[in-house]
């Protein structure tokens, strides 16, 4: 019997062993397959991406009208990075697409490597992993092209190394994340908080905070200035774009109630449970418990905060950024339970399973039923509405002709057209014609004229043709169903050439 007992122990030591050995990279491995299978998928912000990087490649400059310097993308960096493949003669679109992928899998390492310098545990480390990787807003933008897998790898690497205490590092990586993503300055200033709360000795403390802030200011500010020169203003146009346009009491609430929506629909159990951590570990140690290893925390409250009080018009996207802070210290609170002797080691280890599972089913059951078709239906849309207009510009139209569109990715990229846009992302003279009137309202009255003078109109409205007149004459009109995500709403896309 004790002979038994010990092969069976041996059998379960060998099983964790090889689990935590290659689980990372099973892990790895089944999330590469899953965003393999909607590698089609690709947002029209990616498209916007990969005309800078065409653009930037060709010697046209910071652009995405080709010689005309604009502020139209938030992440300079990604830009830069699509430019540097298309310049090696590569294709931008795999370029963007497969640089993504490559990011969001080091991201996963990134996760299970500083849930482990936290927690000091390899499975609850390897868990928190798994947990992430299954993320469905992290599915959902990993491989679409756009630079949020970038600033999650980055956004992990800074809290590595200032969890290190090698805080110049730490600036550096964010000074690189503020490229990637602007909201990225607001983790450097967790990571000063951190430094100066946790290094002992005043010199040490305001040589730290000295280096990490030239680090910082001349790996970001070199941009800064750079933008300021050639675009007039060191804020990208997107962050206008997306932002309302005053402040209130109801828009703050909403933003809050949105928020907490995006985060609870694929982490609502890990975020009980991060909450549970922080009672506990205050009730034992006092507020002196987080001082060590709370300034991620600080990280996870100012995004949203800074969100909410300038009125930025949150997606998944957004908050994406604090989600694998969302995952760990969610598992950190378990294991609270455990080192506060509120459950035994055994059951702490019971509990992060069950969470695992239900975690994953949560966001499974989210993941196929709204984002896999979500994603099927825009990349239908594009393909049979956005790309036919697309193309029809850049086969009927001479060269140098203009557009203005709602959404410029697709269209500016495929037609190679002059293209102005109703967002303000590269004609910020459009919106300020707009003057804080609604897109429906100002296509009717046409407040763009007074800014420019396109050769066609493309509009984007719940009714076709509903601009046809003397003057616009309508080209075609195509159906398109797939910018919503719980209500994909039909909408048309008519073409108008304008009548001079």
């Amino acid at each position: 019997m004790a002979e038994d007992q010990e092969r069976q122990l041996k059998r379960q030591w060998l099983m964790w062993r090889l689990v935590l050995q290659y689980g990372i990279g099973a892990i790895v491995l089944v999330f590469f397959v899953t965003t393999s299978l909607h590698f089609r998928y690709t947002p029209d912000e990616t498209y916007i991406y990969l005309q800078y990087g065409r653009n930037i490649a060709r010697g046209e400059g910071f652009s995405f009208n080709a010689g005309t310097l604009s502020y139209g993308v938030a992440s300079p960096l990604w830009a830069l990075l699509i430019a540097a493949g298309t310049k090696l003669s590569l294709d931008p679109y795999f370029v963007a697409k497969t640089l993504d992928i490559v990011f969001a899998s080091f991201s996963i390492i990134g996760v299970m490597a500083f849930a482990f310098v936290l927690i000091r545990d390899r499975i609850y480390a390897l868990a928190a992993a798994l947990m992430f990787s299954f993320d469905a807003w992290f599915l959902r933008w990993s491989g679409s092209g756009v630079e949020t897998s970038l600033a999650l790898l980055l956004v992990m690497l800074t809290l590595w190394y200032a969890y290190k205490k090698e805080y110049l590092t730490s600036a550096l990586v964010a000074g690189l994340l503020t490229l990637v993503r602007p909201e990225g300055a607001l983790l450097f200033i967790a990571v000063l908080v951190d430094c100066a709360l946790n290094t002992k000795e005043r010199a040490t403390v305001a040589r730290s905070l000295l280096g990490s802030s030239l680090i910082f200011c001349v790996v970001a500010g070199s941009w800064l200035l750079y933008a300021y020169v050639q675009f007039g203003s060191i804020v990208p146009n997107p962050f206008h774009a997306h932002s309302a346009e005053a402040f209130s009491v109801w828009r703050l609430w909403r933003s809050i109630v949105v928020d907490l929506t995006i985060i609870g629909a694929t982490q609502l159990v890990l975020s009980m449970f991060l909450v549970a951590g922080i009672v506990i570990a205050v009730r034992k140690s006092g507020w002196r418990a987080l001082k060590e290893d709370g300034f991620p925390l600080l990280w996870l409250l100012l995004l949203p905060v800074a969100y909410a009080v300038m009125n930025i018009q949150v997606v998944s996207r957004y908050l994406l950024l604090i989600l694998p802070v969302v995952v760990i210290y969610g598992v950190w609170g378990i294991k609270r339970l455990e080192i506060a002797s509120v459950v035994p080691a055994r059951r702490g280890l019971f509990i992060l399973l069950v969470v695992a599972a239900v975690s994953l089913a949560q966001n499974q059951f989210v993941y196929r039923k709204w984002i896999v078709p979500h994603m099927a239906m825009f990349e239908l849309g594009s393909e049979e509405c956005l790309k036919p207009i697309a193309y029809w510009l850049r086969s009927n139209t001479p060269a140098g002709s203009s557009v203005l569109t709602p959404h410029i990715g697709v269209l500016g990229y495929i037609s190679e057209r002059t293209i102005y846009d109703t967002q303000g992302l590269v004609s910020p003279d459009v919106m300020r014609a707009f003057d804080g009137m609604d897109y429906d309202g100002a296509m009717k009255g046409r407040r763009y004229q007074p800014a420019v003078h396109p050769d066609f109109v493309v509009d984007r409205s719940p009714v076709p043709d509903r601009l046809a007149s003397d003057s616009l004459m309508s080209v075609m009109t195509r159906p398109f169903s797939g910018f919503g995500l719980a209500k994909p709403d039909w909408e048309y896309f008519t073409l108008y050439k304008v009548m001079k």
